[in-house]
């Protein structure tokens, strides 16, 4: 009898979107989000996900996927096809995103490598708690620019956790940094 993989599914503060956690090392580091089924189409997890009639995008963790549906479809419906298709990708053997994808980007600025180590030992994994990411976009004029990806993406509380709790810990840790702008891209 072959043992299959254990997916436990996480609620997220997004009702559109649930995590699904896994043993597994899906990706070495760092997240993707892909929004559209086109965007996926070289990346053979996200893409298996979007075979599912009712999944709007997903986002792609080393140890989880965060999958967000259209509100016409209801999770119990839909929880069983992501977690056979997660377990179907996992079986593969494939990459669940193109080589490509997982290139990291180095920082010189010593002002942004304490924006981005502070992004990545403190803030995004408690944005991960909820089935998310933030993305860092840039520093600009003391304004640091992030993406929330994933479950917070279309989250009601995105605003809140992002005045209330980046916002404020990077002013805080940060003195070079005036503010926190939401970027869309």
């Amino acid at each position: 009898m072959e043992v299959q993989a254990a997916i436990d599914t996480l609620p997220t503060p997004n009702p559109e979107a649930l995590m699904f956690r896994v043993q597994e090392t899906l990706i070495p580091t760092g997240t993707f989000e892909y929004l559209t089924a086109a965007h996926a189409s070289d990346a053979p997890l996200p893409r298996r996900l979007f075979d599912l009639t009712g999944v709007t995008s997903v986002l792609v963790a080393p140890r989880f996927v965060t999958v967000n549906k259209d509100p016409v479809f209801s999770w119990p419906e839909l929880v069983p096809q992501v977690k056979a298709a997660i377990r179907d990708f996992i079986d593969s053997g494939d990459m669940a995103v193109p080589d490509e994808d997982l290139a990291v980007a180095h920082y010189t600025d010593p002002v942004e490598r304490k924006i981005v180590r502070l992004l990545d030992e403190v803030i995004r994994p408690a944005v991960a708690e909820d089935g998310g990411d933030i993305v860092y976009r840039g520093l600009f004029d003391g304004i640091v620019h992030v993406k929330l990806i994933g479950s917070c993406s279309t989250c009601p509380s995105s605003t809140a956790t992002l005045a209330q709790g980046v916002e404020r810990m990077m002013l805080e840790e940060v003195p070079e940094v005036r503010g926190v702008l939401q970027v869309t891209d």
